[in-house]
This record gives structure tokens, sequence and C-alpha cells, in this order.
């Protein structure tokens, strides 16, 4: 599995969890994951709805750049983001207070 098989698998799940998607409502935000041994991709949050896409955008609040497999630990659970951003495992770039909210919400939604 890739790590956007594993993000889409959190996406669908976000977008139909209530708690999630009321978090989300006045939120619009793009967020660009560079990985390495992968194709580009990224998240949309816009008014509660979050969408997944290849290829890049071009207003991305943040980049996330990292190989897909700390990603896909990333969004299981099993590697903490600041730990893996700390050990240059995980790198951001723009606004990184929002990608800490991502980080949130990911959490929230793989419940």
């Amino acid at each position: 599995m890739t790590s956007k098989e594993d993000l889409a698998a959190i996406v669908e799940k976000a977008n139909s969890s209530p708690e999630v998607l009321k978090e989300l409502t006045s939120w619009s935000k793009t967020f660009q994951f560079d990985v390495s041994d992968e194709s580009p991709y990224y998240v949309s949050i816009d008014k509660g709805k979050v969408s997944l896409e290849d290829g890049k955008s071009s207003s991305a609040a943040a980049t996330i750049s990292a190989t897909g497999s700390v990603l896909s630990e990333l969004f299981s659970g099993n590697l903490n983001p600041v730990q893996a951003f700390m050990s240059g495992k995980l790198k951001v770039s723009g606004d990184v207070f929002s990608a800490q909210k991502l980080t949130s919400i990911i959490n929230k939604a793989r419940k």
C-alpha cells in the first residue's frame, strides 16, 4: 500500500465523521505531500469537505516532505510526527501550525 492509499482511507473516514467535519466547517487549507519515492499528492480541506488529489497544488498552505514509508507510519499512528520532524525524517515548509492541526485531524479521523 502506498502512503496515498493510507491517507485516502483516512480522508474517507474524515468525510463520514460528524466530529471531524464539524471541526473543519470554517477551515480552508491545502497541504502538499512531496513523497520522495512516490508521486506527489495533496489534500484540500474546504468548508468541511476533505479531498485527496494527485499532483502538485499551486496554493498549498504547507508542504510536507518524506518517504512513503515514513508518511504511512505517520498516517497509521505508529510514528510520532514531532519525533519524525525533529529527527529529519519529515520536513514541513510553509504554515507549520496548520500542518500541526492537520495531524490532529488525521488522528481524530483514524479512530
